[in-house]
């Protein structure tokens, strides 16, 4: 596990994945930008632009030890 602050859309769907919960990309994305994911912001400016996230991981591994009532497997 890396000691960085934060998570790519890419790494925080594989940390899901690790702990035999199946999510793509874009329902991350959508779920995160809906405010629906307390560990993470989302922002698009406009529809020209890429979606920005920030991923927090240490609230990412809070959160999800909260939801499977267990440590999560940590990537």
């Amino acid at each position: 596990m890396t000691d960085w602050p934060t998570m790519t859309l890419h790494d925080c769907c594989e940390a899901f994945r690790a702990n035999q919960i199946s999510i793509s990309e874009r329902v991350l994305g959508q779920m995160i930008q809906e405010g629906k994911m307390p560990f993470a912001i989302g922002t698009q400016l406009d529809a020209s632009e890429r979606s920005k996230f920030l991923i927090f991981r240490p609230a990412f591994y809070r959160w999800l030890d909260g939801m499977l009532d267990a440590d999560a497997i940590r990537i």
